[in-house]
């Protein structure tokens, strides 16, 4: 009796344990298949708004018109500033020539002023005196001077260089110079731009004044004494168109 009691026992605890064994089958089965995962599904990557991109592109495209203005606005400053530079240089261009042309007279007839017109410079260790060839007038005021007359100390010799009253110069060799062939001597040889010519005895000048009327002077050193002492000769002729 005991022994089929514990059969029975037995028998029903099998299918005790078969039943919780198919109940948890059922619970664990998913019976929807899409969702389950796959292993080799591909990640979707990195995203970013849609709704952006416009609003970027729209940005972009305003800075670019910005800088396009700014670099025309540039652009036409550039060229108003040249053209404004090269409309004042042509304006200038007509008056400084006109200027030139009254400055330097036309030399084309000459008429002797004054001839062999002795001159007599005597200054002290380097000092300076200024001669006016117009008159002529040894010791001229500088403004009107046609030449200015440097002394030196010890043996150094005395310069002879153009005054602020003489349009041009030269030095020449012979001191029986014409006044045309001084004026072809200036044309062709003139004394530079801080030039000047060694005061010794047989040194000749050529010089075209300013005055009015302007004159072709033509100056001779006679003889260098001491210092600050030197004797010249000259020779004028008034130039007429």
């Amino acid at each position: 009796m005991f022994r089929a009691n514990n059969a029975n026992a037995n028998a029903a605890n099998a299918n005790a344990n078969a039943g919780n064994a198919n109940n948890i089958n059922s619970r664990g089965r998913d019976p929807y298949p899409i969702n389950r995962g796959r292993d080799d599904a591909v990640p979707d990557g990195p995203t970013e708004r849609i709704d952006d991109r416009p609003q970027h592109r729209r940005d972009r495209i305003a800075w670019l018109g910005v800088l396009v203005a700014v670099f025309s606005l540039t652009t036409s400053a550039v060229a108003v500033l040249a053209a404004w530079r090269a409309l004042t240089l042509a304006e200038r261009a007509p008056a400084a020539a006109a200027a030139a042309a009254q400055v330097r007279p036309a030399v084309t007839d000459f008429a002797v002023s004054y001839a062999q017109e002795p001159l007599r410079v005597q200054v002290g260790c380097s000092a300076v005196l200024f001669v006016d060839l117009d008159e002529p007038r040894a010791n001229a005021v500088e403004k009107v001077s046609d030449l200015r007359y440097d002394s030196r100390c010890g043996t150094e010799p005395p310069r002879l260089t153009l005054g602020p009253g003489a349009v041009a110069g030269a030095q020449v060799k012979d001191a029986d110079t014409d006044a045309a062939g001084c004026a072809k001597a200036i044309r062709t040889s003139p004394l530079g731009p801080g030039a000047s010519a060694e005061v010794k005895k047989g040194a000749v000048l050529c010089v075209l004044t300013g005055g009015t009327p302007a004159a072709m002077a033509l100056v001779e050193v006679t003889d260098v004494g001491q210092t600050g002492t030197a004797g010249m000769r000259a020779t004028s002729w008034k130039v007429t168109a």
